[in-house]
């Protein structure tokens, strides 16, 4: 004896509804978290590798050189999010929930 298809479709459904409040309870802060740090380190990553590009000479040429081919596709990202007018209270430290 099986489910007739609307109730298995339910019962899906609140399945999946279940599992994402869940992971909004328990995972989503540390996964947000994880990708602010991401991005910090490849922020500094490409301020090294591109420093000359800036003025900042970090590394060798020779080992900047070697690196910019995997670089090239977001380095035009890195350019908005650097280049990005940002207002100081954006900031983590200054986030309500955390005091």
């Amino acid at each position: 004896m099986s489910f007739p298809q609307h109730l298995a479709d339910r019962l899906r459904a609140w399945r999946r509804t279940l599992g994402e409040v869940l992971y909004g309870m328990s995972a989503y802060d540390f996964e947000h978290q994880a990708r602010h740090l991401r991005a910090d380190m490849e922020t500094l990553f490409i301020l090294l590798v591109m420093g000359d590009c800036i003025g900042l000479p970090m590394l060798p040429p020779y080992y900047s050189l070697r690196l910019v081919p995997y670089l090239v596709p977001a380095v035009e990202t890195w350019r908005r999010r650097v280049l990005r007018e940002r207002d100081y209270t954006e900031s983590e430290e200054y986030d309500l929930i955390e005091m």
